[in-house]
């Protein structure tokens, strides 16, 4: 039965929005029906505009992305099968391993093995990594949604710089934080996601702030982060950055990573800052 709720068919019925909303639940089973509940739609009319967006329904949508997390935990973490099953919503650790084969194409093991010998194993011995952590709530942000490979953050920052240039938004309330939501090393190029986010320090800002089509309020889960600063050209620091964090410190860390996406905490607005000359600081979610 097709929708008859004119503010979610307003409001709702983009493409953004709606996935952003379902990122959140996506290992949840009844995420779908929830939602569908909660926003006046039948699962009906999402399905349909989940094909015309994405050629493919809201669930498969939802299953790609926990298997997308569960290929990170995978080549990241020393977890077993059997709890990143249950960490990505798999009850059981055979339904986790068709469906991770029919996605991947090799079985959960198989994906480790291959994934360590190209990338390189995790440390046993502790690396002297700066790293320091500690523990964010969550955060409110308004947030523009890209999606293509990290070669294209600069430009990002550039095209969300001229929306904040436009709205007369004052720099000096808040930070700039950038969302990543996935591993380049797992997630195809041109399909990695990245928000481009203002966390302002009066959170009642953010509703005086116009939204649009594709500026969005979103909240990041807090927890616990680890964290890696750092100044220089962003192509060159972020790898590094990375590197030195998910595969030298973490593996003897104690921690485990956590599926809470990364960010990327701006000391300065960073379209006005020349690109070899960027300072932020690369905070890891961890748990």
């Amino acid at each position: 039965m097709p929708s008859h709720n004119p503010r979610f068919q307003r409001n709702y019925l983009d493409q953004l929005r709606v996935c952003r909303l379902l990122e959140a639940r996506q290992s949840d089973p009844v995420a779908l029906k929830t939602f569908c509940a909660e926003h006046g739609v039948s699962v009906y009319t999402l399905n349909r505009l989940f094909l015309k967006w994405l050629g493919q329904s809201p669930r498969s949508w939802q299953r790609r992305l926990r298997l997308n997390e569960a290929a990170i935990l995978l080549g990241r973490t020393d977890q077993s099968v059997l709890s990143i099953a249950q960490t990505v919503g798999y009850e059981s650790q055979q339904s986790f391993c068709r469906a991770f084969r029919r996605e991947w194409g090799v079985n959960p093991t198989c994906f480790k093995r291959q994934f360590r010998m190209q990338h390189g194993d995790l440390p046993t011995q502790s690396l002297r990594v700066p790293v320091t952590h500690g523990v964010l709530p969550p955060l409110k942000i308004i947030s523009q949604r890209f999606v293509g490979s990290y070669d294209q953050v600069p430009h990002y920052w550039r095209v969300f710089g001229a929306w904040v240039t436009q709205t007369g938004l004052d720099t000096k309330q808040g930070v700039f934080v950038g969302v990543t939501w996935d591993d380049p090393d797992v997630t195809p190029k041109g399909e990695i996601r990245y928000d481009c986010g203002f966390l302002p320090q009066n959170p009642a800002l953010l509703e005086q702030i116009p939204t649009s089509s594709d500026l969005t309020h979103q909240t990041i889960a807090g927890g616990a982060y680890a964290a890696l600063a750092g100044q220089g050209h962003y192509h060159e620091l972020v790898p590094d950055r990375y590197q030195r964090l998910v595969c030298q410190w973490l593996p003897s860390s104690g921690w485990q990573l956590d599926l809470r996406p990364a960010l990327e905490w701006f000391a300065e607005a960073p379209w006005r800052m020349p690109e070899h000359e960027w300072r932020f600081e690369i905070r890891l979610p961890i748990a």
